[in-house]
């Protein structure tokens, strides 16, 4: 059988379908686009008609058997977008979220007009928080972004160096050991599963780092250790602001009052879920 574009993808997309994958079309789509060399999946429209050789047809089903096994499309095409961005990512590191941009949202709003202040992205990752605001907000600031991971700082240096952020600097160290205060945002995507969620995608579980998906028996346990920490470094009047996860706003705003923060305020996503907590020192 003689492969074009248009077959090739529905066959694709058969494929992965049969193995559950919701996202199966979209999937069958990047991954394609990827295999050619092509910057998106839009150019495959202009060409579903174009034969293949069977070298791409090979190439590419390699592809598939590893989306197929449940890897996710980003670390097979060592990419993903952020904010409009694109961020370099390999196993080992959690991969970009579009709801995690709530998080730059809230600190481009409490940074509205001042300069010179310095901003800490706790559990870096990807680098993606603290590169996104870097580029959105120039060298109007000092931006720090901490993990613990080695394979993290690996991947963010790399991200910063590809989108030219010189004004970034990445620290290997546990949460806010090391950082001296004081600092005026802490922002923090931290891992907030709890251990054993059945709500957690098998894909997820199965090939994303633990260590920055798990926060023991109730997900809190790493945020009960940030937030003292924050308010230890953070300025009178600086910001706290941390992704959570469903049903844990209100023990996460407990947390922060024990602390010390003020006006603890919940924003929710596009689907409505409070996503992020942020408070006041």
């Amino acid at each position: 059988m003689k492969w074009t574009v248009g077959t090739l993808v529905k066959r694709a997309t058969e494929i992965l379908k049969e193995r559950g994958i919701k996202t199966a079309r979209l999937d069958a789509e990047l991954l394609l686009a990827h295999s050619l060399g092509f910057s998106d999946r839009v150019k495959l429209y202009t060409e579903f008609d174009r034969p293949l050789t069977e070298e791409e047809v090979e190439s590419y089903r390699k592809l598939i058997v590893r989306r197929a096994k449940g890897e996710p499309v980003a670390y097979i095409t060592g990419k993903k977008e952020f904010y409009g961005f694109t961020f370099r990512v390999e196993r080992g590191v959690l991969i970009p979220r579009p709801e995690t941009e709530l998080l730059v949202d809230v600190v481009l709003d409490y940074l509205e007009g001042k300069e010179g202040k310095i901003i800490v992205d706790v559990g870096t990752g990807s680098g993606c928080i603290i590169i996104t605001l870097c580029k959105l907000l120039k060298n109007k600031h000092r931006y720090i972004g901490t993990d613990i991971s080695s394979i993290a700082i690996k991947v963010a240096e790399k991200n910063r160096r590809i989108h030219g952020c010189r004004e970034v600097e990445f620290i290997k160290t546990d949460l806010l050991k090391g950082v001296e205060p004081p600092v005026d945002v802490v922002v923090s995507n931290p891992p907030y599963v709890p251990i054993g969620d059945r709500r957690l995608e098998e894909s997820v579980r199965k090939f994303e780092p633990a260590v920055a998906l798990f926060g023991g028996k109730d997900g809190l346990e790493v945020i009960r250790k940030l937030i003292p920490q924050a308010y230890e470094k953070l300025k009178s009047g600086g910001l706290i602001a941390l992704e959570v996860g469903k049903g844990q706003a209100e023990a996460v705003k407990e947390l922060l009052e024990a602390s010390g923060f003020r006006d603890v305020k919940f924003h929710r996503d596009l689907s409505g879920k409070e996503r992020v907590v942020s408070a006041l020192k």
